[in-house]
C-alpha cells in the first residue's frame, strides 16, 4: 500500500512517494520529504511486557487489552481508513504538509497559500498536515476551511480533513494545560472539533507524556478532538501508551535516509 505525503510552500508542493510496510502503523516525515505509510498490525499481544501501566476507568474506553490499531481499510483509491477500536478517521492518501509554512523558508503570502490549498484540495488531495508551532499552518487552514465553508458544497467540506500536532512545553500536563492548548488549536483552525491531534513528548525520563495522552482522550470524549494520535515516538513507549489504553490511531516520525532510530527496536 503506497501513500505520500506533500509539503507545502504556498504556490509549489513537493512530493515523493515510497512503497513499503512498516510492522506499526505510522506516518513518517523526513526532511526533505514525508511519506505516509499505512500498515495493518495484526495483534498487539507482542506489545504486553512489564512497563507502566496506570489504572484507568473502564467506562466508554477500551480497556489495554482490547486495543488494536489494526484496521486500515480502504474505500477508494484516494482515501484510507486509519482506526484503533472505535475510533477511526478517513483521509486522503496524500497529505499535505504544512511545516514548510513555520517561516524558514522565506514569507508565505497568505492569500497565496490558501489559493494553492484550495487548489490541491479541489485536485482530491484534501488532507492537510500541519502543528502548533508551524507558523502560521493553522491560521491558514482556518482561512481555507471557511473559504470551503463558503465556496464549495457541503459534500466537498465533508471530506477536508486538517491534522495538528501538538508539542507542549516541559511543564506538568495538568488537564486545564491540555484543554487550553487544544483550544487554541482549535480557535486558529477554527473548528469545533480537531480531525486529528498528533502529539509530541521531548523527555521519555519525564512519564507526564501518560497524563498528557489521558487528558487529550478526555477532550476526545467531550468531542473537541475525533482521534488522538502520536508524533515521534519510539516503539518503547508506544508499547507503554498502548498498554494504558490509550486509542492512538497512528505516529508520525521522522525519517532520514542512514538514520532509523525509530525502527531499530521494532514491535
Amino acid at each position: 500500500m503506497t501513500a505520500m505525503h506533500c509539503h507545502f510552500t504556498g504556490r509549489n508542493f513537493i512530493s515523493k512517494s515510497l512503497s513499503t510496510f512498516l510492522p506499526l502503523l505510522s506516518i513518517v516525515q523526513t526532511q526533505a520529504m514525508a511519506v505516509t505509510i499505512h500498515n495493518a498490525l495484526p495483534s498487539l499481544n507482542a506489545l504486553k511486557s512489564k512497563s507502566i501501566i496506570r489504572n484507568r476507568p473502564e467506562s466508554r474506553r477500551v480497556s489495554a487489552n482490547s486495543v488494536r490499531c489494526c484496521q486500515v481499510a480502504t474505500s477508494d483509491k484516494q482515501s484510507i481508513t486509519v482506526s484503533n477500536g472505535n475510533d477511526s478517521l478517513e483521509i486522503c492518501r496524500v497529505l499535505n504538509g504544512m511545516w514548510q509554512t513555520s517561516g524558514g523558508w522565506g514569507r508565505i503570502d497568505r492569500d497565496d497559500a490558501v489559493d494553492a490549498m484550495l487548489r490541491y484540495a479541489d485536485a482530491g488531495l484534501t488532507t492537510f498536515d500541519m502543528a502548533d508551532h508551524y507558523g502560521p499552518a493553522e491560521d491558514l487552514y482556518g482561512i481555507f476551511i471557511n473559504r470551503v465553508r463558503r465556496e464549495r458544497p457541503p459534500e466537498f467540506l465533508d471530506k477536508v480533513r486538517g491534522l495538528t500536532k501538538w508539542v507542549p512545553p516541559p511543564v506538568k500536563m495538568t488537564s486545564s494545560i491540555v484543554r487550553e492548548s487544544i483550544d487554541v488549536s482549535r480557535r486558529r483552525m477554527d473548528v469545533p472539533c480537531l480531525d486529528m491531534l498528533q502529539f509530541h513528548w521531548w523527555d521519555y525520563s519525564n512519564p507526564g507524556y501518560l497524563d498528557a495522552l489521558n487528558h487529550l482522550t478526555d477532550l476526545k470524549e467531550e468531542g473537541k478532538i475525533k482521534t488522538v494520535a502520536l508524533t515521534n515516538f519510539d516503539t518503547e513507549r508506544l508499547r507503554i501508551i498502548l498498554e494504558n489504553g490509550i486509542p492512538v490511531v497512528s505516529n508520525q516520525v521522522q525519517l532520514r535516509i542512514g538514520k532509523f532510530i525509530p525502527f531499530l527496536n521494532p514491535l
